[in-house]
């Protein structure tokens, strides 16, 4: 299965979904002692890991929408972030930035933690690199670039 399918099937039941992957996405790159800050997502029978981050509002710059994000998503407050790369995703574009400084400690916050349940979970993960390319984590590439990214620093 392609990986448009695979999102799609797993979107499948979420409202407004389309809307969403229409979207340009900001996410954010925490890297600390060797690992990355990712959300482990477990909907009825799928596990997904993908990078904390959302779509970019209305009349919302990229960088706006992480800071929004990474404060509704992880309960933190961006002090310091640098443009990593952007990537076409499904149709859409997304912006990684790396966090290199936030205020605060990150735990699940906003809808998602509204959303949460026996079978919707949200789980924040501090995942080795070495680990990234064993787990099952959107988009692939930009799993491959911050696997390089961390091997270069």
């Amino acid at each position: 299965m392609d990986q448009l399918a695979n999102i799609r099937n797993i979107m499948s039941n979420n409202t407004g979904w389309t809307e969403t992957l229409n979207k340009d996405r900001a996410a954010g790159v925490i890297i600390q002692n060797g690992k990355v800050l990712l959300i482990h997502r477990i909907r009825e029978d799928r596990e997904y890991w993908v990078f904390p981050g959302g779509g970019v509002e209305e009349n919302e710059t990229i960088e706006e929408a992480l800071d929004r994000e990474m404060a509704e998503e992880l309960s933190i407050v961006v002090q310091e972030k640098n443009f990593l790369f952007k990537i076409e995703n499904v149709g859409r574009n997304e912006h990684h930035f790396l966090i290199s400084r936030y205020e605060g400690e990150p735990k699940i916050g906003g809808p998602e933690a509204e959303r949460m349940n026996d079978k919707n979970q949200y789980i924040l993960t501090w995942v080795s690199v070495e680990q990234l390319n064993s787990i099952n984590l959107f988009p692939d590439k930009a799993k491959e670039i911050v696997s390089e990214f961390v091997d270069k620093t």
